[in-house]
């Protein structure tokens, strides 16, 4: 199975480089050459010392595009002899595909239609990086055997530096997670995943030859918050590896359960903190994942020194964030379909056409995903699963009160980097205060228990100083 997708990467690889390099183009123009020497040797009516030298020209430029063409040929073949040559040292099943006639058939038949959809994609606006983004993550196999492929290619060393405490931004949607993780990454303590790292975000160090010298200029974000980002900004990259790893045990149709990774993950996700580490050349490893909340003692069992940081926000505000997004989302999806495969191939389900609740201790499915109570459960569910962890991870939990936080930012900014044992101080200027919703109508008993449980989240969430009290 691995032999088999590494060569149908590789032919498509190999695919990609028949157009870049103009392989097809270089055939032609020898060809065309070859059929003028050709007339020349047919010419009559002129003398044979004309007939030399106009064939003496003809075959040194033949011999220069056949040379030009065979050059690019050895190109385009790279791909497919890179991953021969790597089959001889690391086994992988690539050697053993070639000679299958069934996987041959498949091949000639998976590579034909990618030919044809790139073709059709070409006259697409932003056609071809959508194919490569499809391809890349759309498929399981493909994060599966970049992962593999790069941990055997990036084996850990004896001089590597050693790793700092990891921090892990959780919680829910909407509550300044993205502004937390910008602000730590700024201080240059800190490898995280970044856009660049797509489409190939499980081989953070083989792909990052490639990735270089791209460019995007800085957008607003699709949340149509005001927060703009380009390729280096850090960003909920890291599911993916949860996902195609442990994905048929916790994301169900209908929600997400928490589990405990098998004890091969958790090894795993150690080494692959430490790839994005070396990646980036920084000592500590920053996460934003939300859907780590599944998985918090298995990170503390991988990590024992983690920094676990829960930013929330007032319940009634962020439910009614959580909904604005929501419905902002699944209108952006029903105009761009690919928009919603995006999210699903990253495992972001917290809102949108493809959302999927955590199936926490209330194990709520359904309900009306247009209404503040839908969310507003969702709330309650995701804080009081994370007030109630074994005693492990709550030594390494920070719950940050992000309304205070952007209430007094300079002092909030220098406690929680004291907290979080940082050497560089924290950029109070990139917060901001959360958007202020419209109120909508909710009901009074869900609001009553949100708001109990954001009394206990306050009396926790006091990084920024003295606790905050919250009057009904």
């Amino acid at each position: 199975m691995t032999g088999a997708a590494l060569l149908l990467l590789a032919t498509i690889a190999s695919i990609e480089l028949i157009r870049a390099l103009g392989l097809m183009a270089a055939f032609g123009r020898t060809a065309r050459m070859a059929r003028r020497a050709l007339r020349i040797v047919a010419r009559t009516g002129v003398s044979e010392w004309a007939k030399e030298r106009a064939l003496r020209l003809a075959s040194a430029r033949l011999l220069g595009a056949s040379l030009t063409s065979g050059l690019l040929l050895v190109l385009v073949a790279a791909p497919l002899l890179a991953i021969v040559a790597i089959d001889t040292r690391i086994p992988l099943g690539v050697r053993a595909s070639m000679v299958d006639w069934p996987v041959r058939l498949w091949l000639l038949a998976l590579t034909g239609a990618y030919a044809l959809l790139r073709r059709r994609a070409r006259a697409a606006r932003g056609g071809g990086e959508r194919l490569l983004q499809r391809l890349a993550l759309g498929n399981r196999a493909v994060p599966d055997i970049t992962l593999a492929i790069e941990r055997r290619l990036s084996p850990a060393r004896p001089d590597e530096p050693a790793a700092g405490p990891p921090v892990f931004v959780a919680g829910l949607a909407r509550a300044g997670t993205s502004i937390l993780t910008r602000m730590l990454h700024e201080t240059g303590a800190f490898a995280s995943l970044t856009y660049r790292d797509l489409p190939f975000p499980l081989a953070p160090n083989a792909w990052a030859r490639f990735g270089r010298g791209r460019h995007v200029a800085a957008r607003e974000r699709g949340h149509g918050d005001g927060l703009t980002h380009d390729l280096d900004s850090p960003e909920a990259i890291e599911e993916l590896f949860w996902l195609t790893l442990e994905g048929e045990r916790y994301r169900l149709k209908d929600g997400l359960l928490p589990t405990h990774p098998e004890a091969d993950t958790i090894h795993a996700f150690r080494d692959y903190a430490r790839l994005v580490r070396r990646r980036y050349g920084k000592p500590r490893y920053l996460s934003k994942n939300n859907t780590n909340i599944l998985r918090l003692p298995a990170l503390v069992e991988a990590f024992p020194d983690a920094m676990l940081l829960h930013p929330f926000r007032d319940p009634v505000e962020q439910a009614a964030s959580l909904l604005a997004q929501h419905l902002r989302a699944c209108a952006m999806a029903a105009e761009d379909p690919y928009r919603r495969d995006f999210m699903r191939w990253l495992g972001h389900h917290e809102f949108g056409a493809d959302h999927r609740p955590f199936l926490l201790w209330d194990r709520v499915r359904g309900g009306d995903t247009t209404g503040i109570d839908y969310w507003l459960r969702r709330w309650i569910a995701a804080y009081g699963f994370l007030l109630n962890q074994p005693e492990a991870v709550r030594r390494r939990q920070v719950f940050v009160d992000y309304d205070a936080l952007c209430a007094t930012p300079e002092a909030g900014a220098r406690a929680l980097a004291g907290r979080l044992a940082l050497d560089a101080p924290l950029d109070a200027a990139a917060l901001r205060p959360a958007m202020r919703r419209a109120g909508r109508r909710a009901s009074r008993a869900i609001v009553a228990e949100a708001y109990t449980l954001y009394g206990d989240l306050l009396e926790k969430g006091h990084v920024t100083g003295e606790p905050r009290r919250h009057s009904a």
